[in-house]
């Protein structure tokens, strides 16, 4: 993911998000996730298992993912949506800033749609 790529909706607030005291984007300009296993549970939904890597630092977290749904789209496609989540602490990513006991954990949702190839 492109980090500078972050969106809150605000301005300003991603212009700080984007600087030293969060993501660092133009000494770390990407984030990524390395999946390393996958566990279904009988109702569908999978935790996966991976290295995260954001500022720099790696440490392995895990995706609590659901199906959202999946079936024929009105092209001639076949879709699947999926939603994960995960928290973290951002000292475990060397983030510096601290915005109080509340706003140590952050809290990662990613909405995926994927079309069958």
């Amino acid at each position: 993911m492109d980090t500078s790529s972050v969106d809150s909706n605000h301005a300003e607030r991603d212009k700080h998000l984007r600087s030293e005291d969060f993501l660092y984007v133009s000494e770390f300009p990407e984030a990524t996730f390395k999946s390393k296993r996958v566990v279904v549970d009988d109702d569908g939904e999978a935790d996966i298992v991976g290295d995260l890597t954001l500022r720099g630092v790696t440490k392995e977290i895990t995706l609590d993912v659901e199906m959202l749904g999946h079936g024929d789209d009105p092209w001639g496609g076949y879709r699947m949506g999926f939603e994960a989540e995960t928290e973290f602490k951002l000292t475990d990513f060397g983030i510096p800033m601290d915005l109080g006991k509340v706003s140590e954990t952050v809290e990662m949702i990613i909405s995926v749609e994927g079309i069958r190839q």
